[in-house]
């Protein structure tokens, strides 16, 4: 029953960072913020669960987030957050993460989030940015908002999680 309350809760975030949040942010504002709230969440699954489940739900949404808000192109956000959901769970295989550390994963993940599709645009010219443009743009302002929110979900995620037991598969055993 508790991963059906985390698949609910995210798609909560989905539906807030596309559809309520911009509404929240001022047209004046010369940047663009672009909120990853579910990206974050995929991390903290990645570092105090369980890298497949992390896997799975970065691919989930990601292709939810590629179908509903990024209709250029299917992909970059399904390989993107399933990527890197799976690979920081591959890094950090002990589940007694500090928040320091947690928030340097949130930054560093989302920051290699954005670079992914950002490449990914480039590769195919969907977009014709500079990456410094883009960086001084919207990846910055964007990873201060993620930042904010991982340490504003850090507590209750921690506990979600301490909560639920975490599931061993026979590859970590052997490991």
């Amino acid at each position: 029953m508790n991963r059906n309350w985390m698949i609910l809760f995210m798609l909560l975030l989905f539906l807030i960072e596309g559809a309520w949040l911009p509404f929240f942010i001022p047209d004046e504002w010369k940047v663009r913020i672009i909120p990853q709230f579910v990206f974050i969440i995929v991390l903290y699954h990645a570092v105090y669960k369980h890298r497949h489940t992390a896997l799975l739900m970065g691919l989930g949404f990601g292709l939810l987030q590629d179908i509903v808000y990024y209709g250029q192109m299917l992909g970059p956000h399904t390989f993107s957050m399933g990527f890197l959901g799976y690979f920081i769970g591959l890094l950090f295989t002990t589940r007694n993460t500090s928040m320091v550390t947690m928030m340097v994963i949130a930054v560093m993940g989302s920051f290699a989030y954005q670079s992914i599709v950002f490449g990914i645009y480039a590769l195919f010219s969907v977009q014709h940015l500079t990456f410094k443009y883009a960086l001084m743009e919207y990846m910055l302002p964007s990873l201060m908002i993620q930042l904010l929110f991982a340490l504003i979900v850090y507590v209750p995620m921690r506990k979600w999680f301490d909560s639920s037991p975490v599931s061993n598969t026979a590859e970590e055993e052997e490991v």
